[in-house]
């Protein structure tokens, strides 16, 4: 095989890995991401929430504008809290930025732009999260897992926990075995511009790595010089294994390619969207399963503020006798941004409990992985835009409840009472922001759908 014809095949075989990168595998490892940045995401939310990290206070005021890898050196036993919280952001927040802002293109994915990727992939290591890990950050959030775990009493919390550290242990191996797909085309990709550009015109005598650079830095000015890249190039293209050497690497660049001619193309789908969404709305779970603890302790206290003596006798004898209780009913209030008014409300909290407890049950099997992803993955996109949208729309109403019964248990307390009265802002928060994520979410799906559907129109294929 001629120098020319051989730089013909493997300018081919690159154009065509590219293609096949930008129309088949990055699609997909754009929907890994999403995945990865779901689990770290549940994990925050989790860890702030139960106190076991403290809240990065500048996360939302962050604005993220290009890769970079969060800090990762020591710090004191003394501030782990506050640094882990710092560090969790700032990985949620770079890995936001990649997902959402990022162009997830073969010619975006340089291989300065890789090496910064691999450090936010492996910036923590969720494969093998052990107090020995391999950075201190990792050890750190190690040892806060485990502790976590210990103090765990609800299921859903540590189902939650659980499937949100496979899923991102299972994430990472997908994503650093597309990387290292990337990186392998790249390495091909800079040895055939310094064939083109530098050694073409090279005899073996001139062909060694000192005058290649020279070269390069007289003809390529700024371009990067690998010295092991130059290496290959030499042996592949003058030493005496050069053929067996070229075939391997035309038969690299085909690696993993399945290429269907005429095949007919699968629509589009956005449904990796919504069950990001639903992922999202599932959190709420954990948060609702806290309240209910909370409410159902501050209604006892309540209640028995208000019982005199020979009450607390007839409730125990009812009791003795399985006699129901008489209904507890709440009057509350609280302010409705849609009616831009106050909206009261007569609460039974024995029918309020049941539906929350149904609530609580449904967003764990929303946010469940396993077997419930899978029955997620087998619903059409108007199934999934409807289960998401009623479950937005329900924790979004026991917010507006939950926040009024929060209120009125601290009004009606009395004196005594008061210092017992258990709040629920934190987890009204943290259900607030679990809203605001789903709702996000539906709002970029129906925004690439009709982004799609007038390309359509206009008989552009966008998506290849």
């Amino acid at each position: 095989m001629s120098e020319n014809d051989y730089i013909q095949q493997l300018k081919a075989a690159l154009d065509t890995r590219r293609d096949w990168f930008d129309k088949t595998e990055l699609p997909k490892f754009k929907e890994e991401f999403r995945k990865f940045h779901n689990g770290i995401s549940t994990l925050y939310s989790l860890f702030t929430n139960k106190g076991v990290i403290n809240e990065d206070p500048y996360k939302n005021d962050t604005m993220v504008n290009e890769l970079s890898v969060p800090p990762a050196g020591p710090f004191n036993d003394s501030n782990k809290r506050d640094q882990l919280g710092i560090r969790l952001s700032a990985l949620d927040n770079g890995i936001d930025f990649l997902v959402n802002f990022y162009e997830f293109s073969t010619d975006n994915f340089t291989q300065e732009n890789l090496k910064v990727i691999i450090g936010l992939v492996k910036y923590i290591d969720w494969v093998h999260l052990t107090p020995d890990g391999i950075n201190v950050t990792t050890q750190a959030l190690s040892e806060v897992v485990t502790n976590m775990r210990q103090g765990i009493t609800d299921q859903i919390t540590a189902k939650t926990v659980t499937d949100a550290l496979a899923m991102l242990a299972k994430s990472t191996k997908s994503i650093i075995n597309t990387l290292k797909l990337l990186s392998g085309y790249n390495r091909e990709l800079y040895k055939y511009d310094m064939r083109v550009n530098i050694t073409s015109s090279m005899s073996a005598a001139e062909a060694t790595t000192a005058n290649i650079k020279k070269k390069i830095n007289s003809q390529m000015r700024g371009a990067p010089f690998y010295a092991e890249l130059v290496d290959e190039l030499v042996k592949e293209d003058y030493s005496a294994d050069s053929a067996s050497l070229r075939e391997k690497v035309l038969q690299g660049l085909t690696a993993g390619m399945q290429v269907k001619k005429n095949a007919a193309k699968e629509p589009v789908s956005f449904k990796s969207i919504l069950i990001d969404g639903l992922n999202s709305i599932g959190i709420a779970g954990v948060n609702l399963a806290e309240i209910r603890t909370k409410i159902s302790e501050n209604s006892d206290l309540l209640e028995n503020q208000k019982s005199g003596f020979w009450a607390k006798i007839k409730n125990l004898l009812a009791q003795m006798t399985n006699k129901k209780p008489d209904m507890i009913v709440y009057e509350i209030e609280y302010m409705s941004p849609e009616k831009n008014s106050i909206v009261r409300e007569k609460v039974d909290m024995s029918r309020f409990y049941a539906m929350l407890d149904k609530k609580i049950s449904i967003l764990g099997a929303v946010s469940a992985r396993g077997n419930a992803e899978k029955k997620l993955e087998l619903m059409d996109e108007n199934q999934l835009i409807d289960l998401l949208q009623r479950n937005i729309k329900d924790v979004d109403a026991f917010h507006k409840t939950l926040n009024g019964l929060d209120e009125y248990f601290k009004n009606a307390a009395d004196k005594d009472s008061r210092q017992r009265v258990k709040g629920i802002k934190p987890e009204l928060s943290a259900l607030k922001n679990s809203i605001a994520k789903a709702s996000d979410k539906l709002r970029d799906y129906h925004a690439r759908y009709q982004e799609q559907e007038q390309f359509k129109k206009l008989g552009i294929d966008i998506y290849g």
